[in-house]
């Protein structure tokens, strides 16, 4: 993590940490750790952390779309950064295939992050 890298750390819905790495009006990176990530017949694969670095620009309105990651394990996170009380809140999503060459997805999982 960079110096002017600002973390929002907070847990998703299945009570798995999250951190959100911002740098000006940007995401640059993102940790999370997933419970349930269930492939199609090999069954459940979890519990699993996904860490990705990337870009994602912050609109005027604080809403953003990351995603990042190969093919295989790709990340993908909505949400909103609130300026005013430091707080993030959006969605949280994996899925791939790992090494399974089966087709993988967790839940969409809500998530709230607070900056530290």
């Amino acid at each position: 993590m960079l110096a002017d890298t600002v973390p929002y750390t907070g847990h998703t819905s299945e009570a798995r940490r999250i951190v959100v790495e911002v740098r000006g009006r940007a995401v640059v990176g993102v940790r999370a750790g997933i419970g349930r990530y269930p492939c199609a017949t090999f069954g459940d694969v979890g519990p699993l952390v996904v860490r990705e670095r990337g870009r994602a620009a912050i609109g005027a309105g604080g809403r953003f779309h990351f995603s990042a990651g190969e093919p295989a394990q790709r990340i993908i996170v909505t949400g909103t950064l609130r300026r005013r009380t430091h707080r993030i809140t959006g969605t949280v999503r994996v899925h791939g295939s790992i090494a399974t060459g089966q087709r993988c997805a967790s839940a969409t999982l809500r998530f709230s992050a607070a900056q530290r």
